[in-house]
């Protein structure tokens, strides 16, 4: 492979790769294989660009295409692990167990054939020991999203969920330093607002706005994640809450850090 047209290619898609440029990086690689699309390395590196986008089916795809063209015990168990990613458990114990027939060392594919069957026992032909379920992956249910212009634009999906957050931070202050309503002299029960009125200025009308702009900017951009990853509706509760108490930021910053683990 030294004189492969490719090989820049390749090493440069690696770099995106490592930056988080996913989609640049299989743009690089579709040129290299212009160049050379019998180099297994494309379709190895394209297979986890393909996964980190949460396009699970296509990083298989890429991934078989990898050990048809070079069958090694590496490219058998990448594959297998993304197969157990995605919780195809009897599949992956097939690709880990051809890595082994190539290398009977190699410790990786031993570990996963180990988690997956939840036993020590050696790995055998026929063998019927039962796999166990692994936890499915953390960009989606099974590795696929619903919505493909979100699963390939995972970086500028999550900075946008970000700036939200940002913005209603600001917006909580702007309300809750310019606080736009007037008190009443006394609470009125029967008035769901209890007597606050709004104040009636250019001011307190712009500071309602923005606020409820970014309440609901923070709940449709958690709720499309959700419905894109099949979450779990519960994250909606803790927004739906803290945006009655006027702090929209706080569930979906503990959701983008905590809840797309899920």
């Amino acid at each position: 492979m030294s004189n492969d047209r490719s090989k820049p290619l390749i090493d440069e898609a690696i770099k995106a790769l490592k930056k988080g440029d996913y989609s640049e990086s299989l743009s690089i690689l579709d040129k290299a294989a212009e160049l050379n699309p019998e180099n297994s390395e494309i379709y190895e590196i394209r297979g986890v660009a393909y996964a980190k986008l949460g396009r699970a089916e296509a990083a298989i795809e890429s991934l078989r295409k990898a050990t048809v063209l070079a069958p090694t015990a590496k490219n058998f168990y990448n594959l297998a692990f993304h197969l157990a990613e995605m919780g195809e458990q009897s599949q992956s114990v097939d690709m880990a167990t051809e890595a082994l027939k190539i290398d009977p060392k190699h410790v990786k594919s031993k570990e996963l054939i180990k988690k997956l069957r939840g036993t020590s026992a050696p790995v055998g032909k026929g063998g019927q020991t039962p796999t166990k379920p692994l936890r499915t992956t953390l960009y989606g249910f099974k590795g696929k999203h619903l919505f493909k212009d979100i699963g390939d634009h995972q970086k500028e999906w999550m900075a946008l969920g970000w700036t939200i957050v940002g913005l209603s931070v600001v917006a909580t202050i702007l309300i809750k330093f310019n606080f736009p309503f007037a008190a009443p002299k006394s609470p009125d029960f029967k008035n769901p607002f209890l007597g606050y009125k709004p104040i009636r200025s250019p001011m307190a009308a712009g500071t309602i706005g923005f606020f409820v702009t970014m309440i609901l900017a923070s709940m449709i951009w958690t709720s499309v994640d959700l419905i894109d990853r099949r979450g779990r509706a519960i994250w909606m509760v803790p927004m739906m809450i803290c945006c009655f108490l006027f702090m929209p930021f706080l569930p979906q910053a503990f959701y983008m850090f905590a809840g797309r683990k899920d």
